[in-house]
């Protein structure tokens, strides 16, 4: 069943709460290699829609579309690894900010593991992300 306005709202929501809980552990344990276990974390996310439907049928054009994104994140992975602390930041910041229109444009369907509510929940996810990559006072990753 397809998720509704007000459910999505909820997963999103949620999608966010998350970011700032998953946060605090990773400022308190690691906070000068944060930013690039959030480069890690985004190749992650954008790989998470490919792997769902590997082995069904699906789309060539959809495969293809979500491969690409995932590919391009990999540029973000690896700006966020060597560029310096500040810029690396700012691109992480922006892919997080980016990756929730993907999100948004995803359709889970019949071919997909994914629920109907992921796609919100990981919006608001990558929003909280890159809201508190973006607020990072600190000049150290």
């Amino acid at each position: 069943m397809p998720t509704s306005t007000h459910g999505r709202i909820i997963a999103a929501g949620t999608g966010l709460v998350l970011s700032v809980l998953f946060d605090a552990p990773a400022q308190k344990w690691m906070p000068r290699s944060r930013t690039p276990a959030y480069a890690v974390g985004l190749m992650i996310a954008a790989a998470v829609y490919p792997v769902a439907r590997q082995g069904r049928k699906v789309d060539a054009s959809i495969r293809t579309r979500e491969w690409s994104a995932a590919a391009a994140t990999g540029a973000v992975l690896v700006g966020g690894l060597v560029l310096p602390p500040s810029a690396a930041r700012r691109l992480v910041a922006t892919g997080w900010a980016l990756h929730p229109i993907f999100d948004l444009l995803h359709e889970c369907g019949s071919d997909s593991r994914l629920p109907d509510w992921y796609p919100a929940m990981c919006a608001g996810y990558d929003l909280g992300v890159a809201g508190l990559l973006a607020a990072e006072p600190r000049n150290f990753i």
